[in-house]
Parts: structure tokens; C-alpha cells; sequence
């Protein structure tokens, strides 16, 4: 696809990992669900005992997998990334703009598999390592500028 419409990716991978798993903490309950509300405190994404996730009740589509960890709100509140297991392997998935009929989805490389913080960098970049602020693995996209706030 091609055109000022498109939706351009990319992935680099600045090294090998050998890491463990983290993430940041949410509110948990009896039921092993767990709420985490966006900056704005205006949305909330539910990740289910089954490892499903909604954000403010409507199923993000995202393929048959399981949510790992905590998702992560960009700090504007418009947009939301967590990663997930699937048969495939793992796989981040973002929301743009909240709309989860939607959700974009990369397929990680195998030595992703051990990596478990997940932090924005910018608007249209996230980073995947064993510590936040240091990534091991750089996910970025592009999409039309009007689409998305200035940073």
C-alpha cells in the first residue's frame, strides 16, 4: 500500500537479549483482572483472567493470544500498547486513537521472548526491553500527520 494514506513499519533489533520479565503494577482483584486507567483518568483498559483486553468494555481484536504484563497509556491518553502471546510467538500490539476493531499488531523476533517492559518513546515509538528507558528492541510506524497529536 502505498500513498500519503499508508502505514509504514518498522522494527530494529539493537541486541540479543537475555533478560527477565517485568511490568508495572495495575489494580488486581479477586478475579485476576486488573484495571489500569489512562492519564486523563477519562478511559480505562481491563485485561480479563483469560488474558483478553478491553478498553472502556469494547474487546481490542488483536487474534486469538494473551495478554502478558500491563499495557502502557502514551501519556496523551489517545493511544495504548501491551504485548501478547499468541501461537505465532510474541506480539505487541497499539491502539492508535483508541479504536479497537483496529489495534495494529507486529510479530516480534524469537528473542523478543524474554522481554517485558514495554515503554513510549514518542508518539509513534515504543521500546521493548528487561528495563524501562533501555530498549532492546525499537518498534516505530508512521501514519498521516494529521492523524496524530504534536508531541
Amino acid at each position: 500500500m502505498k500513498g500519503p494514506g499508508a502505514l509504514a513499519l518498522a522494527v530494529a533489533v539493537l541486541c540479543a537479549p537475555t533478560l527477565a520479565m517485568g511490568g508495572r503494577q495495575g489494580r488486581s482483584s479477586i478475579t485476576n483482572r486488573f484495571e489500569i486507567s489512562s492519564p486523563d483518568r477519562q478511559k480505562v483498559i481491563t485485561v480479563t483472567r483469560q488474558g483478553r483486553v478491553r478498553i472502556n468494555g469494547q474487546l481490542v481484536r488483536s487474534g486469538d493470544a494473551q495478554a502478558l504484563g500491563n499495557p502502557v497509556w502514551r501519556r496523551d491518553s489517545r493511544a495504548v500498547a501491551f504485548l501478547q502471546r499468541s501461537r505465532h510467538g510474541m506480539q505487541l500490539v497499539v491502539v492508535p486513537e483508541l479504536d479497537p476493531r483496529h489495534p495494529l499488531v507486529w510479530q516480534l523476533p524469537s528473542t523478543a521472548d524474554r522481554l517485558r517492559k514495554l515503554f513510549w518513546i514518542s508518539a509513534r515509538q515504543l521500546g521493548i526491553g528487561a528495563r524501562e528507558l533501555i530498549p532492546r528492541l525499537v518498534v516505530s510506524w508512521s501514519t498521516p500527520a494529521a492523524n496524530l497529536p504534536l508531541w
